[in-house]
Formats: structure tokens, sequence, C-alpha cells
């Protein structure tokens, strides 16, 4: 499993734009072979920033993901309004 969290520190007042550009990408990522989940979320104490979580059942999933031209523009788009970005790979602790 290849699980990631992008945090993203938005320009003031961008929120809605990528939000709205998102909800499609959103529809047609879900409906990808190898992708489990593909959500996004706003931070309720900071209207500027979202967490998008993302898990692929690999990361050649993730890769053939990110080589489609929605997933391209869609990440065009939304870079413009970026004040920062963090990508962090996250395992899936199992109970001992």
């Amino acid at each position: 499993m290849y699980k990631f969290l992008i945090t993203i520190q938005l320009q003031p007042g961008t929120r809605v734009r990528i939000l709205e550009a998102a909800t499609p990408v959103q529809k047609q990522t879900r409906a990808e072979p190898g992708c489990i989940a593909y959500d996004f979320f706003t931070c309720t104490d900071d209207p500027d920033r979202l967490v998008f979580i993302e898990c692929f059942e690999s990361k050649e999933a993730h890769e053939q993901h990110c080589a489609q031209e929605y997933t391209k523009r869609f990440i065009a788009f939304h870079e413009q309004f970026h004040r920062s970005l963090t990508f962090e790979i996250v395992n899936v602790m199992q109970p001992a």
C-alpha cells in the first residue's frame, strides 16, 4: 500500500476555487485501478490549509495516476495558489 498526506498552505481566499476544481478530479481518480482512497479535507483552525489523503495499492498505481492528463491539469492549476506544500508518505501501523 502507498499512502500519503499532502498539506497545502494556500494563499488567502483561494480554497473555494481549488475545491471546486478538485471535485471532478476526485471522481475520476477514485475510478482508477489501484486507487483505494482520494480525499480532501479543510482544516477547522485554518481556512487556508487543505489536507489531501491519498492511498493507492502501490507506488506504481500512484505513478499511473500522476500520468493522467486530468491530474497534471489539476496540479498545475492549484500550484499557483500555494504558499507551501508538505508531502509525507505514511505507513499503516498494524497491531503487534
